[in-house]
C-alpha cells in the first residue's frame, strides 16, 4: 500500500532506512562535545546590565496617588541621570 507522505515523510523515511544517520548523529554529538570543550569561558564574568531597581514605600496610596506623586517626578529625575541608554 503506497501513501502520499509529503515533504517531511519522504525525508524521514529515507534517515528511517539510511546507513548514514548513525554516522550524521555520531558526528553531531563529537562536534557538540569539542564546541563545548573549545568555548572560551569565565569563571566570574565581568557582566553590566543596565537597569537599576528602585523601591519606595508609600503606605496607604492607592494606585493613581504612587503613579502621580512617586512614579511620575522618580521618571523624570531618572532620565536626567547621564550615561548610555541602550532600550
Amino acid at each position: 500500500m503506497t501513501r502520499n507522505l509529503g515533504l517531511a515523510g519522504r525525508i524521514a523515511h529515507f534517515f528511517i532506512d539510511s546507513k548514514l544517520t548513525p554516522l550524521i548523529i555520531t558526528a553531531s554529538v563529537l562536534l557538540g562535545l569539542f564546541s563545548v570543550v573549545k568555548l572560551p569561558r569565565e569563571e566570574e564574568p565581568q557582566i553590566i546590565v543596565p537597569m537599576i531597581d528602585v523601591f519606595v514605600q508609600a503606605p496607604g496610596m492607592n494606585a493613581k496617588e504612587v503613579e502621580d506623586r512617586v512614579t511620575s517626578p522618580m521618571e523624570k529625575l531618572l532620565w536626567e541621570i547621564s550615561g548610555p541608554r541602550r532600550w
